[in-house]
């Protein structure tokens, strides 16, 4: 017993040494749309999700209209592509476009993780959405992550099953409407614990109001953080700072 006294030692003292080591900050993300001016925020940025464009019927066919930042060296460690949808009825040339798009962003020397789209498919219809995420799945490279962003009734008043099955990297489920967070939006928090893919909350700049809730949210090994959508100012409306209905 004598001789293992100094390594029981060392062990305890790593363990509590450990214990009083601050926790990790958490992820500092920011959706950066088109017509958004950058502000402040952006220097603490981990990851910016930038839209890019949106895909839209035009005369009948799905085009793709391109926006925000043209392709050049960015200075945030990580980001994600964002593209809006209004239609899944996508011809394969238009996805492949997106590849293209991607893959330009990573040759200009910024780490790209993956395509982001932007669909908000009512929850009747998430099987219809499901099979094109499959199908635009086997068409993205590899090397890339698929993110969806989703709708707080999802999980809600559908099912998470559903979700869970969701050929994806990561779910960011928008709790905000506009400029501001959805009424009674901490209702909705309880059914997203069901969930077993990679989330995140989207929120609005100071839409976090209960505390408590988001806490409770954490406590999945599944939850990875909030995306702020980031606003312009708007004169006489204070909702950038307040969130909160």
């Amino acid at each position: 017993m004598g001789q293992r006294t100094p390594l029981l030692l060392v062990v305890t003292l790593a363990a509590l040494l450990s214990l009083l080591s601050p926790a990790k900050a958490q992820e500092q993300a920011f959706w950066l749309w088109s017509g958004v001016r950058p502000g402040d925020a952006l220097r603490e940025a981990d990851v910016v999700y930038l839209h890019q464009g949106d895909v839209v019927i035009n005369g009948g066919n799905a085009v793709f209209e391109r926006k925000g930042l043209p392709v050049n060296r960015l200075v945030f460690p990580r980001i994600w592509l964002t593209v809006r949808f209004a239609t899944l009825d996508v011809p394969e040339r238009l996805l492949l476009r997106l590849n293209s798009l991607l893959a330009r962003w990573q040759a200009a020397g910024n780490e790209v993780v993956g395509l982001q789209i932007d669909f908000d498919a009512a929850t009747w219809r998430l099987d219809e959405y499901a099979r094109f995420l499959q199908r635009l799945r086997q068409t993205l490279p590899a090397n890339y992550a698929l993110g969806v962003t989703g709708l707080l009734d999802w999980a809600k008043t559908g099912r998470v099953d559903t979700l869970n099955a969701l050929p994806v990297d990561e779910l960011v489920v928008q709790s905000y409407q506009g400029r501001r967070t959805v009424a009674n939006f901490a209702a909705y928090l309880p059914a997203l614990s069901g969930l077993r893919i990679p989330f995140k909350l989207g929120v609005v700049p100071g839409g976090i109001c209960d505390t408590q809730a988001i806490a409770k949210l954490a406590a999945s090994r599944w939850y990875r953080g909030t995306v702020t959508f980031l606003l312009n100012p708007s004169r006489g409306d204070d909702s950038s700072r307040k969130g909160c209905p």
